[in-house]
């Protein structure tokens, strides 16, 4: 026999409109369809998805799995297990990811983090966005934590000072004020404006200095 579907309606204003086994709880909340849903908070909604969980004042959950949008005016678009946590934070899609900085959005990928202010990570795998405005578009085990820092590609880059920027490559560090790396791997920008073209193993560690590629530093 299949099993009885049963929606809970906990405030009046609020309202499960289809599925089975949905809750709907927060004032003026609602929960659309789907199975095991729930809507905790004030003028929260989940559309569909199974286990998804509104629970941020007017949070919104519209569908995929075991995914909780729990920060005020956060979303999930879909995928799975997947949480913005932050205020006006924003989920699009993917597995595992996390959006806990206010405004603060992952696009997809998995086990991405954006945890800055205002932070983004496009997509990709296990990248983190830390500093305010900062961001990754992409790539694997990336790193932005500076303000307004930037990765946008490659593997285990890092830009960890306000402004600094990898464009790809592998293990490569923006560490300067404004600092920029172009790719290679396992290059350093450390200087204040300084700037690594590519190649491996170049360090450009004084204000203003620069390095173009080549397997060693200049002398």
């Amino acid at each position: 026999m299949r099993p009885m579907a049963v929606n809970i309606e906990r405030d009046f204003a609020g309202g499960v409109t289809g599925g089975s086994n949905n809750t709907a709880s927060g004032g003026n909340s609602s929960v659309s369809g789907g199975v095991y849903n729930r809507s905790s908070g004030d003028w929260s909604s989940v559309s569909g998805g199974e286990s998804n969980g509104a629970s941020g004042a007017g949070s919104s959950v519209s569908g995929g799995y075991y995914s909780t949008a729990s920060g005020g005016s956060s979303s999930v678009s879909g995928g799975e297990r997947n949480f913005s946590s932050g205020q006006s934070s924003s989920v699009s899609g993917g597995r595992d990811n996390t959006a806990s900085g206010e405004k603060s959005s992952v696009s997809g990928g998995i086990y991405n983090r954006s945890s800055g202010d205002w932070s983004s990570v496009s997509g990709g795998s296990t990248n983190t966005a830390e500093g305010n405005s900062s961001s990754v578009s992409g790539g694997y085990n990336n790193t932005a934590s500076g303000y307004r820092a930037s990765v946008s590609g490659g593997e285990g880059n890092t830009a960890s000072e306000e402004k600094s920027s990898v464009s790809g490559g592998k293990n490569n560090v923006a560490s300067g004020l404004q600092s920029s790396v172009s790719g290679g791997g396992s290059n350093t920008a450390g200087g204040t404006r300084s700037s690594v073209s590519g190649g491996w193993n170049r360090s450009a560690s004084s204000d203003n200095d620069w390095a173009a590629g080549g397997e060693f530093e200049d002398f």
